[in-house]
């Protein structure tokens, strides 16, 4: 009986050891609208870059104490790889009073292990990680609509920041300039 229990507590160890090798880590998110699929938390160096970012730097300074108590409160983030697999960086979207009065506020945070810097800031609806790449880091699409008009933005690293590389506009009830 106990070399029966002694083969079963094997093969049950060892079952879970090929499940966990068989497991891979989850697909990385390249849609943000609402909330991040598998949040991860913010190191105290990302949150000083953050906080001393335009617009969260205003906003922070307009809240009261019980606000402040907490800034990680105010911020969901995401890894996501923008130039390469070992290289950690983030988009991150703001909460409650980090966040337009029409839509959301994002931020990308590259090497946040390292020397995190706010690479991009944009207030959209939604932020869409491409694979299309510039310089090295994938480029970023954001779009912002309101019950009138679409506004989509691309952008596109310049080696230091991304920049706004294409702005289009549609208005409903106008036509287009052909």
């Amino acid at each position: 009986m106990r070399l029966l229990g002694a083969v079963f507590l094997v093969l049950t160890l060892a079952g879970f050891v090929f499940v966990a090798h068989g497991q891979t880590p989850p697909p990385e998110q390249k849609v943000f609208s609402d909330s991040i699929q598998h949040p991860v938390s913010l190191s105290p160096e990302v949150l000083k870059v953050l906080l001393a970012s335009h617009p969260a730097k205003e906003t922070f300074e307009t809240l009261n104490d019980s606000e402040k108590h907490d800034p990680s409160q105010l911020f969901q983030a995401a890894e996501v790889h923008l130039s390469s697999s070992n290289e950690v960086d983030l988009v991150v979207i703001g909460l409650g009073p980090m966040r337009g009065a029409e839509n959301r506020w994002f931020w990308v945070v590259r090497s946040a292990n390292k020397n995190p810097q706010v690479i991009l800031f944009s207030g959209g609806d939604s932020l869409e990680v491409t694979d299309k790449r510039t310089h090295g880091y994938k480029d970023i699409g954001v779009v912002w609509m309101s019950s009138l008009e679409t506004e989509t933005s691309v952008y596109q690293f310049d080696g230091t920041l991304y920049k706004t590389r294409t702005l289009n506009n549609f208005k409903i009830g106008t036509t287009p300039n052909p």
